[in-house]
């Protein structure tokens, strides 16, 4: 796969605050895909983008950084990455708060 997405800076701070990889970008290309709100699609690694890595023999390291990032989600536009976030993010405040 030979796709590149850019990362926006928006995209680089949310990287460096969320502790995301950069081999976890460069294999976004192996992720599903869906859409987003507007032009945007929003991609997420799943059980059948883990057997498409393992398939193009990624190496073992990388697809457990994938697997250690459940719920990770990227919203990209016009080839860009423009932000990362974890999907139960407002889940994981409100408990933490709840105690």
């Amino acid at each position: 796969m030979n796709n590149h997405f850019e990362l926006t800076r928006h995209a680089e701070q949310r990287k460096q605050q969320r502790g995301i990889s950069h081999t976890i970008y460069r294999l976004l290309p192996f992720a599903e895909e869906t859409t987003a709100s507007g032009h945007a699609r929003c991609y997420f690694f799943s059980k059948k983008s883990i057997q498409r890595m393992r398939a193009a023999g990624v190496s073992k390291p990388d697809i457990c950084r994938i697997e250690s990032k459940k719920n990770l989600r990227f919203i990209v536009g016009d080839g860009r990455v423009i932000t990362s976030m974890f999907a139960n993010q407002n889940n994981k405040r409100v408990r933490r708060y709840e105690n």
